[in-house]
Order: C-alpha cells, then structure tokens, then sequence
C-alpha cells in the first residue's frame, strides 16, 4: 500500500529500520532546520534563529526517534562542511560558543517527541506546549554551558557563568517562548496527519 505523504506517523513500536518514507520526514526536518539558521536576528555572541521551531515542531509531528534523527542529520550535514549554520559550517563549528544549541536540538527534539508520544491524540495546546517548553529547557541545559565553556577555556576570555546565562538564555527567553507556543500550535493543527505511537 502506498504511503501517504502528508502522514507523520511516527516508527511502529518494534520497527528497527526506517521506511523510505519516514527517511524523507527525517531529511525534510533536517532541511527546514538548516532554512531556519537562515531566519536570524544578529546578537551578540549567539544569533536568534527559526532552528528551534523547525526543531520541536520536528519533534512533534515525527516523535521522539525520528525528531532527533532529523536534529542528527542536520547537525552531520554542518559538520561535513555544508553551510547549513548560522556561522557556516564545517568541524571547527565544534569549538563555536553557540554549537551547544545544536547539540542541545538533539536532545530536545527526543524530549519533545517522547512527551508527545505520551499524550492522547489529537493533542491540546497546553500538552503540546508543556512538551515544547520541555525541549526548551534541555536545550538551554545543554547550550548555555558550551557557550561558557567555549568562552572560558578555549577563546580563553573568562566570562561568568552569569553571563552566559543572560546572553546564552535570558536575551533570548522571550522570542523562544513564541517559538514554542507557535510549534505547539502548528502541531496542534496538523495532529490529524500523524496517528499511533513511536
């Protein structure tokens, strides 16, 4: 039977390997998350991007396996040399102070689509958003210490951990909090594209 390409099911329970289609979910997510380093505001130290919506709307839609496959994927194709961050691309992206937050995509994409899987479908705002704020957290877990780190150790000009917390999160708080709701609503909306769990 042929795939629906409008379905965002997520990987069967059981199912190891991955369908041509699921494949095409996780390049497609990889892709919209490049496209979104591109929709940028300049700050200092770390650029305001799309990234984490395309990243939590990801995980959504796709669940947990398939969310941070497409995060994995994006993050390959930087390191490999593909411009596809917001400062380029290539492997000394790995010694940049805002590389944690793709790291941190990662992670959140896995939170956010784990949490989604728990929930009934279709999902209400407020259980895809609590999923989303989630992801959120984790990405600033793993984000703001790599930027101190980076910062501290390697371009070897100290700054406090304060400082990274009001450059790395705080600056940013308010933008990343539309990000979410604006994912949580999308998905909301496009709930009826993705049945079962992952």
């Amino acid at each position: 039977m042929k795939e629906n390409p409008l379905d965002f099911s997520p990987i069967p329970r059981g199912q190891k390997g991955l369908s041509p289609h699921h494949m095409a979910l996780v390049a497609l997510f990889a892709v919209l998350t490049a496209v979104g380093a591109f929709i940028r505001v300049p700050l200092p130290f770390v650029p305001f991007t799309l990234q984490f919506f395309f990243c939590a709307l990801g995980g959504l839609l796709l669940g947990s396996r398939l969310g941070s496959y497409a995060q994995v994927v994006y993050m390959a194709m930087g390191l490999l040399g593909l411009p596809v961050f917001s400062g380029g691309g290539g492997i000394q992206s790995l010694l940049r102070p805002s590389f944690g937050y793709i790291v941190g995509f990662v992670a959140a994409a896995w939170v956010i689509g784990r949490l989604g899987e728990r929930e009934k479908l279709p999902w209400t705002f407020w259980s895809a958003t609590r999923a989303t704020l989630a992801g959120l957290g984790v990405l600033y877990l793993v984000g703001v210490p790599w930027l101190w780190a980076v910062y501290s150790w390697y371009l070897n000009d100290p700054k406090p951990l304060s400082w990274a917390v009001t450059y790395g999160f705080l600056i940013f708080l308010g933008g990343d909090l539309v990000k979410t709701a604006l994912a949580a609503f999308v998905a909301c909306r496009m709930g009826v594209l993705r049945k079962g769990r992952g």
